[in-house]
C-alpha cells in the first residue's frame, strides 16, 4: 500500500479506526537518551496567578518546556506536566490575548526551541480561539506545538545560531524528526491519534512537498496545516544570532502573496485580526513625532491602541491624525527591561 493511503488510513479519527502503525524508539536508542539528559536544570511550571503579565510568565515556562523535552523519558508525569502546561497556555492567551501577542514579540529567550514552541502554542491558542475550536481539539493543538520539535532539540537550538546552511546530516535529522518526535511521545504515554497526527504532519505540505511522507492535500490533517503556518510565522518573527527578527508586516505579507507557500485566505485573515498589522509589542512612532508601544489590537486592524513612551500611563486611540503610526521600529528589549513595561499587559 502507497505511504499516503497508509498514514491516510492509520490517521483517520472520523471514523474511529484504530492507529495500525506506531513509531517506536529502539532500547538502545532510549538508553542514549537518558543517559544525556540533563540532571541539574530547574523542573517547575510557572504559574500566572491574578495580576501576573505574560510576559514574566512566558520566558519562564520556556525554560520549564525545555528542562521538560529533556527528561522526557525520565518523568512518568510527562504527558500530564504537558497538559497542564498547555491549559495554563490557554487560560493564559483568553484572559489576556493581547498581552500573550505582546509576549511573543518582546520576550527574548534561553533556548529558542523551547521557546518557539510556547510562541506557537500562544499563537495556537488564539487562533483556536479564534476559529472557536472545541476544548479538546485546542488542547490536542496546543500540546503538539509543544512537542511539534522534541526529537530535535539540540539540532535546532543550534541551528538558531548557524549561519551555514543546514549539512546533509542535519537535513536528515530534520526529515526524521516528525517520526522520532511521535515515537518519542509514544514512550511518554501519549495516545491521542490526533495529537499524533499533527506532530507527524507539521512539515507536510498541500502541494506535496513537505516531509516526512509527501502528503498531498486531501490526506493532510487541518490542524497540522494550521500548525505548520504558525510554525513558519512564529519562526520569521524571532531573531537569530546571526539576523533580527522580521516584522509581523512582512511576515504577514509573504503569508498573502504566497511567498511562505501557504494559500489559507482564511486562516490569514483570523492571523491579521489577532494580530492587527500592528500586534502589541510594536514600537511605533506617531505622526506627532512621539515614540510609543503598541498595547492593544482593536476592530481596525490598522488603528491599535498605543502608549506612549513619555506618558506611560494613558492609552491613545490611534484614529485620530494626530496619533497616526507613520513608523515602525524593529526593538529587541533585553530581558532586564521587560519590567519596566510588563504591567501594560497584567492579567485581570
Amino acid at each position: 500500500m502507497c505511504i499516503h493511503n497508509r498514514v491516510s488510513e492509520v490517521f483517520n479519527t472520523s471514523d474511529g479506526v484504530e492507529a495500525e502503525v506506531y513509531y517506536r524508539l529502539t532500547e538502545r536508542f532510549k538508553q542514549l537518551l537518558v543517559a544525556e539528559a540533563p540532571s541539574d536544570l530547574p523542573i517547575a511550571l510557572a504559574q500566572s496567578p491574578i495580576g501576573t503579565s505574560p510576559l514574566l510568565v512566558v520566558p519562564e515556562n520556556a525554560d520549564y518546556l525545555h528542562a521538560l523535552n529533556a527528561r522526557i523519558l525520565l518523568l512518568p508525569d510527562y504527558r500530564e506536566r504537558l497538559v497542564e502546561l498547555a491549559r495554563l497556555l490557554i487560560e493564559m492567551a483568553s484572559r489576556q490575548p493581547d498581552g500573550v501577542i505582546a509576549a511573543i514579540m518582546l520576550c527574548p529567550y534561553r533556548y529558542y526551541t523551547a521557546h518557539h514552541a510556547i510562541n506557537c502554542a500562544l499563537l495556537a491558542a488564539r487562533v483556536g480561539q479564534s476559529y472557536a475550536l472545541k476544548l479538546d481539539d485546542m488542547e490536542q493543538l496546543v500540546c503538539a506545538a509543544l512537542t511539534m520539535n522534541i526529537a530535535s532539540v539540540s539540532l535546532q537550538d543550534r541551528m538558531a545560531s548557524q549561519e551555514a546552511p543546514p549539512s546533509t546530516s542535519q537535513r536528515q535529522a530534520l526529515q526524521a524528526h516528525p517520526l522520532v518526535g511521535s515515537a518519542l511521545l509514544r514512550e511518554a504515554g501519549v495516545e491521542s491519534v490526533l495529537w499524533h497526527a499533527i506532530v507527524l504532519q507539521h512539515h507536510e505540505k498541500k502541494n506535496g512537498q513537505g516531509y516526512p511522507f509527501g502528503l498531498t492535500g486531501e490526506y493532510l490533517e487541518p490542524l497540522a496545516q494550521l500548525l505548520h503556518t504558525l510554525d513558519v510565522v512564529t519562526a520569521k518573527m524571532m531573531p537569530r544570532t546571526y539576523r533580527g527578527r522580521i516584522l509581523p508586516q512582512q511576515a504577514l505579507g509573504e503569508l498573502y502573496t504566497g511567498k511562505l507557500e501557504v494559500s489559507d485566505s482564511i486562516l490569514i485573515s483570523h492571523l491579521v485580526k489577532i494580530m492587527g498589522i500592528y500586534p502589541p509589542g510594536s514600537f511605533v512612532e506617531l505622526a506627532d513625532g512621539s515614540k510609543a508601544i503598541v498595547v492593544n489590537t482593536t476592530a481596525n486592524a490598522a488603528t491599535p491602541r498605543v502608549v506612549q513612551l513619555s506618558r506611560p500611563t494613558e492609552r491613545i486611540d490611534t484614529t485620530h491624525d494626530a496619533f497616526r503610526i507613520v513608523k515602525v521600529n524593529n526593538v529587541q528589549v533585553k530581558e532586564s527591561y521587560l519590567r519596566l513595561i510588563y504591567y501594560l499587559w497584567s492579567l485581570s
